[in-house]
């Protein structure tokens, strides 16, 4: 269901222009399923005023001195460009919030190519308007310097749950002088909203100053990665009110009401509207044609700004209303480096895997700043490279140190990392394996990661086990934080003589609350496999708090298991030949809905032939085989059955264990049995034919071509 919220503004979303009613209906459908947020900046005004009540009346002093300042505003040096020193805060949980300098990058290049009247669809706007389209000269530039004088990226990466929240406390994290830089916290949630700015009236008490800058959604965020071209606007919409610009209707958060035409927004040559929801260009609300592709609208087909709006910024940008004409003084173009060419100072890099396998290829990137033009890696290996992002495959295992040297023609700086990369032998955990978590230390068979950085993972504990005196916990009663994951990833084993893989373990795990409660919550168990090293992971099964996950009545005190009757156990058969490599991987991964402690013990993994399949009775007296393999548009199973069975399972299955199609036979008497397989329905590829009877299975594959 599309659900439009209008309490606030993408406002310059951009899929729409000059188009025929035709086209402007197949522009809308191509968005229908997409959930538009609109602007917050009349909400979170009213929330920043009703938190400081002191601050309404001074706020409106300073909104008529501010407009008194704009009338008389002559702007005698038009061609005077304003640059803004900008610097970004992404308030991340680990999650796809945490959005690449890539995208941050374009959240600038929009907003300059929309300011700058540069954008390629400023053609569409319609002939009414077409004269009045501006160039506001007014610019962004991400910061290059930091408050203290050290060199930057202009980006500041920041873990905390009010990402999930996006409120006026988000501010509160990290904020730089908003008299040098215009502060824009990206987020998962910007308080239900897209974006939102206030007005630097608003802003420009004692209490204002904290809450001045832009808070914007990580997918409302320039035009790539989480974002894309029609939700790109959002900032341009924002930083026009950041710089004293009200929506065409006027100062109000309710497009399309009629009442809207006796409000102005105070710009001349916008015509008056009551504000459009969607992209009718031809649309008159007020008596006159309304400027529809404004970006200050919430039409979602934003391409321009007026002259008058431009002379409205611009006087907002010379007034010393929350101290707008500090931010482009030169001398703190200067201080923010932002009029500089790029300053090469530090040499920095990731990579696409730390943990790999012996013979993996990974690839390597410069995140050096700023402006790098040559590289040279040392791989720790023997190996160097002189590319901008290598790709390099370590051929023994060990810990490897990286270095990264970078210059620009006349600086060169270098970074080392230490133990950076680990390459694990094939094979490196021994099969059978056991571990029931008695040693000191984990060792090296497993590897922890605490996905949000918390510092609460799994631990080796001795309050509780299921044999012996230890097991593994994470402390999940203190976590305050939905959908906290904790990993717990082993080492490397040989699979590749597999014919099934079993994986057994035992857990302890309780709700937190009583028996009468009723918010029962949705923890998760989460047992994935890789068949190459952990580049790719399939989860295998899931243990939900609302399903088999508890292991003991609720508890309304931190949980501790009470002897073996209050612990589960598992045995996760694995029977898929994708997963027979010789870099097979296990995860185990907790996922926090907020509910009780849980523990880990117990993990036993065995590789079994296809001679232990037989030896552990196989189908009991029953083999079978695929024919014609490969099949073309007709299979058929054959089973020939030494006795009695009863109920046959027959199951076709992908490469990831999805049921494609099943059957049932009822096998009373010794004999042959045969049965249609349905593959002219399938696509073309790898399947498996999964037998069960008397509760064993075997598997085997099948080509359809």
């Amino acid at each position: 269901m599309l659900r439009i919220v209008q309490v606030a503004c993408v406002g310059a979303m951009f899929m729409c222009g000059l188009m025929g009613s035709k086209a402007l209906a197949q522009s809308e459908s191509n968005h229908s399923a997409e959930e538009i947020r609109f602007c917050g900046q009349w909400m979170m005004e009213e929330a920043f005023f009703n938190a400081h009540p002191e601050e309404r009346e001074r706020a409106l002093q300073d909104d008529l001195r501010l407009e008194w300042e704009t009338e008389q505003f002559q702007d005698v040096n038009r061609d005077e460009l304003i640059i803004i020193p900008v610097v970004f805060h992404v308030i991340h949980y680990n999650g796809p919030e945490n959005i690449s300098d890539e995208q941050l990058y374009s959240g600038i290049e929009v907003m300059n190519r929309d300011f700058r009247k540069l954008n390629t669809d400023i053609d569409d706007v319609v002939d009414a308007f077409a004269d009045i389209a501006s160039d506001t000269e007014i610019e962004f530039r991400l910061a290059q310097i930091d408050p203290s004088g050290n060199c930057h990226t202009g980006i500041n990466r920041i873990v905390s749950p009010l990402t999930y929240v996006g409120d006026g406390d988000v501010k509160d994290l990290i904020q730089w002088p908003r008299n040098s830089y215009l502060n824009i916290w990206v987020v998962e949630n910007a308080n239900g909203a897209a974006g939102y700015s206030l007005y630097p009236s608003s802003v420009n008490g004692s209490q204002g100053a904290g809450n001045d800058g832009i808070v914007v959604a990580h997918d409302y965020t320039g035009n790539i990665g989480t974002s894309n071209n029609y939700r790109s606007r959002t900032l341009t919409h924002e930083a026009g009110h950041w710089m004293n610009l009200r929506h065409t209707w006027g100062n109000s958060n309710s497009p399309g009401d009629p009442d809207n035409c006796e409000m102005d927004d105070n710009v001349d040559d916008t015509p008056l509207t009551s504000g459009w929801t969607t992209c009718n260009v031809e649309g008159e609300t007020c008596g006159s044609l309304d400027n529809v592709q404004n970006y200050m609208e919430y039409s979602y087909c934003g391409r321009m700004f007026t002259e008058g709006q431009r002379l409205r910024m611009r006087a907002a940008m010379n007034s010393s209303t929350a101290q707008r004409n500090q931010l482009w003084t030169p001398e703190n173009l200067e201080e923010t480096g932002v009029n500089q060419a790029p300053i090469l100072c530090e040499a920095r890099f990731s990579v696409t895997r730390q943990t790999v396998c012996v013979g993996d290829s990974i690839q390597f990137f410069d995140e050096s700043y700023h402006g790098a033009t040559g590289w040279s890696w040392d791989f720790g290996d023997g190996m160097s490279s002189n590319e901008s992002e290598p790709w390099h495959a370590f051929d023994g295992p060990g810990l490897y140190d990286v270095t990264l040297t970078v210059s620009n023609g006349t600086d060169e700086v270098s970074a080392t990392e230490s133990a950076y990369i680990q390459v694990l032998e094939t094979g490196a955990m021994a099969t059978p394996f056991e571990d029931s978590f008695e040693a000191p230390e984990l060792g090296e068979d497993w590897f922890m990661v605490d996905v949000a950085n918390d510092g609460d993972g799994w631990e080796l504990t001795s309050v509780a086990a299921f044999s012996g005196e230890q097991s593994l916990r994470i402390h999940n009663w203190s976590n305050n934080v939905e959908f906290n994951r904790d990993q717990l990833i082993s080492s490397s084993m040989d699979m590749s003589e597999a014919a099934e893989i079993q994986v057994s373990y035992k857990w302890a795990y309780c709700f937190k609350g009583t028996d009468e409660d009723e918010d029962d919550t949705d923890d998760r168990l989460k047992i994935y496999a890789s068949p190459d090293c952990g580049e790719t992971w399939s989860l295998r099964r899931m243990h939900r708090g609302f399903t088999d996950l508890p292991s003991a009545p609720p508890h309304p005190f931190v949980f501790t298991p009470n002897g073996p009757e209050e612990w589960n156990a598992y045995t996760l058969s694995i029977p898929y030949p994708q997963f027979f490599t010789s870099n097979f991987r296990l995860k185990f991964e907790f996922e926090s809905r907020l509910g009780n402690n849980i523990f880990l013990d117990d993990i036993n993994i065995e590789l079994l032939t296809a001679s232990d399949v037989m030896e552990r009775e196989g189908l009991n007296g029953m083999d079978f085989s695929v024919y014609p393999n490969p099949a073309l548009d007709a299979a058929t199973i054959e089973m020939t059955a030494h006795k009695a069975h009863g109920a046959v399972e027959i199951e076709l299955l992908d490469l990831t264990g999805r049921k494609i199609w099943e059957t049932q036979l009822n096998v009373g008497t010794p004999g042959i049995y045969r049965h249609d397989i349905p593959v002219a329905a399938v696509a073309e590829g790898t399947y498996l034919v999964m037998v069960s009877a008397g509760g064993t299975r075997s598997v085997q594959e099948l080509m359809v071509r």
